[in-house]
């Protein structure tokens, strides 16, 4: 009797479906990540365009927001600002995770300062992605 071993996001996702908001330009970085993300089986929407990413937020309520903060249209650390701002208005309160291509010492104050609760470093597989997904949205639930 072979049993099927679910996988820790498996089980996580049926304890509580998070709705998830990436906000990416690069489409290649999309595909990669909402494959990263496909087996937390989590609703996600995913929005190119800064612009429509606050409209959305102001319409729905998000667990999770996924920023570029390497937009090249626009100031990534901004958008964050704004997206927690207009989720504050909306009543809604997503934990907000922002994506940056460097690391450098100083970059705990400043996201801290634009109100992001955690960031990775950009990288092709995105592990640590779920991981910080995991930390945030299911272990550290008040």
């Amino acid at each position: 009797d072979m049993t099927e071993v679910k996988s820790v996001y498996a089980v996580l996702e049926e304890i509580r479906p998070l709705r998830i908001l990436l906000i990416e330009e690069n489409m290649a970085s999309q595909f990669a990540i909402a494959r990263c993300l496909e087996n937390l089986g989590n609703d996600l929407d995913i929005c190119s365009c800064p612009g429509k990413a606050l409209s959305r937020v102001a319409d729905q309520r998000y667990d999770l927001i996924i920023v570029d903060l390497n937009l090249a249209m626009n100031d990534g650390l901004e958008l964050a600002k704004c997206l927690k701002q207009a989720c504050e208005m909306s009543g809604s309160d997503p934990k907000i995770i922002g994506m940056t291509n460097l690391d450098h010492p100083l970059l705990d104050v400043l996201f801290s300062y634009c109100q992001i609760d955690d960031y990775v470093i950009r990288s092709t597989d995105y592990h640590d992605l779920k991981k910080k997904i995991v930390n945030l949205c299911y272990l550290n639930q008040n």
